[in-house]
């Protein structure tokens, strides 16, 4: 373990797998601006876009992400993160070649597949880099990439969508990846194990039965599948709400939810990790505390954002939305690696993104699309709207969740430290 926060080898390493995160969701939130032209091109229904942006990613980055993570600790983190960038660059630049909806649909789950193998293996790297009381923080810095990303994603999509067409976006957004992961496989080394302590855990089936006997990361995982749901339908269809309720140009509406998910995401996955370490220093109870608070909040101020009849408003209310909704990722994932022993880290990120892929974003974008199909007869281009209302009950029941995890963390944590100190003795 490296003992100095930040010094140049690990801010380098910390650079590059940020690019490589922001590039991740880039890719991943592009679709949404691009609803629109996608929508009128191919002839699609709104619950067929919340199957080939939701369903196709969510099953293959599930299961993909698992066998990933699995990888990445048996082999070598690097080579997972540099290869899985190419495939889904690759895959996001095809999109722009499909002709109906199975096309895309195979092409996002292509994207799928190649993005499953970026978290788990960078926070394998993180784990191995950075001393236990900066994880949470490094773990917020690598995830600014979600929002920086996400915004980037929204805005340049928006702009090459009006000035050339949907199609050119995922080419010109996708290629650029290739490179990034030629220069990951040069420039990033594979640290070792920090120590040879391992669990007995010689299958997947061992590491799952190892990490669910623990109450603290089964309450995580639920929490973290809740929460999801309504992250994952918000990044497909807020712009479209935008679009629809308020009239907005997709340029418009792009930068919008850009603005919304950059500033508030930066704030709140950076303060999630900031407050996650240091009240946790005091009482770990805060290190999933913190996410319950953010997912309390987020409910309310999502049925408002919503619900306001001016746009300036609800763009505030959504930048307020994610904030809150964001405390919740880094606290979340560092408290899960300090439960585990360094040969299982990539497969704990893995299976956490397992559980809130498989839900969140094959139930969110689905079910919010079929609600808006169901609800337009009767309110029309407003159907959107209401349908996307139905998130509040799941961050309510995620922020519970969160609660539940923070009672269990302190024992859980006890019993962690009390095993691995009497296999270290016995090693």
């Amino acid at each position: 373990m490296n003992n100095k926060a930040f010094d140049a080898r690990g801010l380098f390493i910390l650079g590059l797998l940020l690019l490589v995160n922001i590039l991740n969701f880039v890719d991943r939130l592009l679709p949404s601006i691009l609803v629109g032209g996608i929508r009128k091109d191919l002839g699609l229904s709104d619950a067929q876009i919340g199957l080939m942006a939701g369903v196709a990613f969510a099953v293959i980055y599930s299961f993909a992400t698992v066998a990933l993570a699995r990888l990445a600790d048996l082999r070598s983190p690097r080579a997972v993160i540099s290869l899985s960038l190419a495939f889904w660059s690759l895959a996001t630049a095809l999109s722009g070649l499909a002709q109906g909806f199975w096309q895309l649909f195979m092409a996002r789950a292509g994207v799928a597949a190649g993005e499953a193998g970026c978290t788990p293996a960078a926070h394998a790297l993180i784990a191995r880099v950075y001393p236990t009381n900066r994880r949470s923080l490094v773990v917020a810095l690598f995830s600014l990439g979600v929002p920086i990303g996400g915004t980037l994603g929204l805005i340049l999509g928006g702009w090459i969508n009006d000035l050339f067409s949907w199609r050119a976006a995922f080419f010109v957004v996708g290629l650029p990846g290739l490179a990034v992961a030629g220069l990951v496989r040069l420039a990033i080394p594979d640290p070792p194990h920090q120590s040879p302590l391992h669990t007995r855990t010689d299958s997947l089936g061992g590491t799952l039965k190892f990490l669910f006997a623990i109450r603290s990361f089964r309450h995580m995982a639920i929490a973290s599948s809740l929460f999801a749901i309504g992250s994952y339908a918000m990044n497909v269809f807020a712009p479209a709400f935008l679009m629809r309720t308020y009239v907005m140009a997709p340029r418009q509406a792009g930068l919008a939810i850009g603005i919304a998910n950059g500033l508030g995401g930066l704030i709140g996955t950076f303060a999630g990790g900031a407050l996650g370490d240091w009240l946790g220093k005091s009482d770990p109870r805060w290190r999933q505390g913190v996410p319950a608070i953010g997912l309390a909040l987020s409910a309310p101020t999502a049925l408002a954002a919503y619900l306001v009849p001016d746009r300036t408003s609800s763009v505030i209310l959504l930048t307020l939305v994610y904030l809150f909704g964001l405390l919740y990722f880094a606290p979340t994932f560092a408290a899960a690696q300090l439960l585990v022993p360094d040969n299982i880290r990539a497969s704990t990120t893995g299976i956490l993104l397992f559980c809130l892929t498989l839900i969140g974003a094959s139930v969110g974008p689905y079910v919010i699309g079929l609600a808006s199909d169901l609800l337009a007869p009767q309110f029309g281009a407003l159907s959107l709207r209401y349908a996307m209302c139905l998130m509040a009950v799941t961050m309510l029941w995620s922020a519970w969740h969160f609660l539940c995890a923070a009672r269990a963390l302190p024992a859980d944590l006890r019993q962690s430290n009390s095993v691995l100190a009497k296999r270290g003795a016995t090693a």
